[in-house]
């Protein structure tokens, strides 16, 4: 009974750990999330959560292809590279960097009143991407304890 326990509370300490990819993903590109935190204001656990749910931490054909790992699409106000896909425009990146540098910026612009404030306030914001998108933005920073890192 007591190994059952043990094993128990082992299995639910580990169940939420972070996966060694997104893990490897986070260590690459942390000093780059934190220097656009102090700069725009977007938390470095909002930045590496949506990276994670647009591009799987930047393993997707998308994220491969264009560098494009948060899943920003054309627009029509977009004058840079571009990715066509069968699912759409994508934005297109000579590298990983300007990816974090775009969609830090892109934030900014659009949600300025969340700058600066802790990720919570991120899960409050509607119009972006499908319903209820923020708060599954929010689940991942906590799933993964991405706050840590803020």
């Amino acid at each position: 009974m007591k190994i059952i326990i043990k094993l128990s509370i082992l299995s639910m300490l580990f169940a939420f750990s972070i996966p060694k990819p997104y893990q490897m993903y986070i260590d690459t590109h942390l000093h780059k999330a934190n220097r656009l935190k102090h700069s725009t204001g977007v938390p470095v656990s909002i930045q590496f959560a949506q990276a994670i749910y647009e591009s799987g931490a930047g393993r997707s054909n998308i994220a491969k292809q264009s560098n494009n790992h948060f899943g920003i699409r054309c627009g029509d106000n977009w004058h840079g590279g571009r990715h066509y896909s069968k699912s759409g425009c994508w934005r297109s990146y000579d590298n990983v960097g300007l990816s974090f540098v775009d969609h830090a910026c892109f934030l900014q612009d659009y949600y300025p009143h969340v700058c600066f404030k802790g990720w919570e306030a991120w899960t409050t914001l509607e119009g972006y991407g499908e319903s209820g998108y923020w708060k599954k933005i929010g689940r991942i920073v906590e799933r993964y304890k991405l706050y840590e890192l803020d």
